[in-house]
């Protein structure tokens, strides 16, 4: 029994305590592939422009943040793509509507670290944080981002693949701002709570309750056959097992 309990309790203490709240824009279009539908109120208990919604993260986004559609292999809707390369994300990714910024204001002041992905073709875009929504008061943090995308011809886009970056640790920001180019940066899997540049793998499934069963029935077989080889010493290979079988042939039994 002790070694059932021993192992459930390391499995249990591998399985994730939490995750980050990442924003990866998936759904945030209505169909895939699709246009670019704008995020608004999709992250805060809202609709994007095209009608869907999502987690309610207390996260809202203004008109020029938009979801730009991701190509894959066999589709083609834009100029960006993960290159099969997927973190949380294929589909969507944040962009903008025209030249400028997007702004991201958070319900209550956002206190962690913030990371992210993207990739800029060309020239340079930021993301800044503010204690201010809208991109107001006093500025908190400041990332200037490099060109970093090499192009994918296979999945025929320029904007590809997304690199890691982190904006650091901020204190009661109240809105990020993304600026740059339109059609000349994405940014995606916007995280939370985790700004290691790269950025974490996801996290583990915590397994159903089927799997939970499963395991914890082989721990019971585990278990049962270490109490029959301790109950039958002479079923324990080695010296001590030839030693009893001698004493066995000799006796006749």
């Amino acid at each position: 029994m002790r070694i059932v309990s021993a192992a459930l309790a390391a499995f249990i203490l591998s399985v994730p305590a939490g995750a980050a709240d990442i924003l990866g824009f998936e759904v945030v279009n209505a169909t895939y592939p699709s246009g670019s539908a704008q995020i608004l109120n999709f992250y805060d208990g809202g609709l994007s422009s095209a009608g869907t919604g999502g987690v309610n993260y207390g996260i809202s986004f203004s008109s020029n943040a938009v979801a730009v559609c991701l190509n894959s292999m066999t589709i083609i809707c834009s100029n960006a793509s993960t290159g099969g390369l997927v973190p949380t994300s294929r589909k969507g990714a944040l962009g903008l509507a025209s030249n400028g910024v997007a702004i991201m204001d958070f319900s209550t002041a956002y206190t962690g670290a913030v990371g992210f992905r993207y990739a800029i073709a060309s020239g340079v875009a930021f993301i800044k944080a503010y204690d201010g929504v809208g991109g107001t008061g006093t500025q908190l943090a400041n990332l200037p981002l490099f060109a970093n995308a090499t192009g994918c011809a296979a999945y025929s886009a320029t904007l590809c693949t997304f690199g890691p970056g982190g904006l650091g640790f901020v204190t009661n920001a109240r809105s990020l701002v993304f600026g740059g180019m339109a059609g000349g940066v994405v940014w995606d899997d916007i995280t939370l709570g985790a700004g290691n540049d790269p950025l974490p793998p996801p996290a583990l499934p915590v397994p159903e309750p089927a799997g939970w069963m499963l395991m914890l029935v082989g721990f019971a077989l585990v278990g049962s056959r270490a109490r029959k080889s301790h109950r039958h010493p002479e079923l324990v290979s080695g010296p001590t097992a030839s030693k009893t079988m001698k004493v066995r042939l000799a006796g006749g039994c």
